[in-house]
């Protein structure tokens, strides 16, 4: 018997559309009215229970399971059709049937954090998970013409990981958006304020590229970006030589932080959680937390 679940971590951001519309003519685009949008797109989950949403052709339903003062606990299932047989009246009868498989999906209200669990028998990979998310969420968003993007929440180390001096860096591609969770006072978050300031620009791509392959990034100069990035507030990606002498893209999509629960699959259908299961659910948000503000609230 498995005495653990693993769940993969991210982070919500809330983002405006380039230009204002008459559907948030009234919104303010700051940190308070976001986490505002974030906390009542949960609040309406809680009330109606169930959301459908329609993803490359598959029907999905997010399913609240329970809440746990700032911890919401719900369920992301597949509809899967498939063809049954059975013997009535001496008759061999085939018929359409359904089944919903599912992953458990915890979220942290007030950090925005979310768990995703892993099960490659319900979703191929994580990632598949997170859009779906973003899919029912962005969908239930449209009347206020803004959206959330899911990012990974992924370590530091991992992307130098990738860098050394053996390999041939062609292509380092930054994307930010500034998380509302954040409040943040550094470099990174100085550029992105700027860049809705000056520009509009809630989402900004920097791209550092050298086509013979001699790019050298030291951490002096980009660190503040990966550490930004690190916490759940954008993404990277990294083309370099690989070994097999072919170019290879390396995505930090592909490495968000993984924590293993000590929770049985078999509780995790029950209606309430026990006090020690919240507890080890509380204490795997703080593991992947590294964003001060929220490491001392608890």
């Amino acid at each position: 018997m498995n005495n653990s679940s693993l769940f993969y971590g991210f982070r919500g951001n809330i983002v405006f559309p380039d230009q204002q519309s008459i559907f948030n003519l009234g919104l303010k685009n700051d940190s308070e009215s976001k986490n505002k949008i974030f906390g009542d797109f949960f609040e309406m989950i809680r009330e109606q229970k169930k959301l459908e949403s329609h993803y490359q052709n598959r029907v999905y339903f997010l399913i609240f399971k329970n809440m746990y003062d700032n911890i919401f606990h719900c369920q992301l299932a597949r509809k899967k059709q498939f063809n049954k047989r059975d013997i009535i009246d001496n008759n061999i009868i085939e018929f359409e049937d359904s089944d919903y498989p599912y992953i458990n999906i915890f979220v942290e209200l007030k950090s925005q954090k979310f768990l995703i669990e892993s099960n490659t028998q319900v979703f191929e990979n994580y990632n598949t998970c997170s859009n779906v998310i973003e899919n029912i969420i962005n969908n239930n968003l449209k009347d206020k013409d803004v959206k959330i993007v899911l990012n990974p929440i992924i370590e530091e180390e991992k992307f130098w990981s990738y860098i050394n001096d053996k390999n041939k860096i062609y292509n380092i591609e930054f994307k930010l958006v500034r998380p509302n969770a954040f409040d943040a006072e550094d470099d990174v978050d100085t550029l992105l304020r700027e860049a809705e300031k000056n520009v509009g620009a809630e989402i900004v791509n920097i791209n550092f590229c050298n086509p013979e392959g001699k790019l050298r990034p030291h951490k002096v100069g980009i660190n503040s970006y990966i550490k930004y990035i690190s916490n759940g507030g954008g993404s990277w990606k990294i083309t370099r030589l690989g070994s097999n002498g072919k170019k290879e893209k390396i995505s930090s999509k592909q490495n968000s932080t993984k924590v293993n629960i000590p929770l049985l699959c078999e509780n995790l259908m029950n209606k309430t959680l026990s006090k020690d299961e919240i507890e080890s659910i509380i204490m795997s948000f703080k593991k992947i937390e590294a964003v001060e503000k929220f490491m001392e609230e608890r």
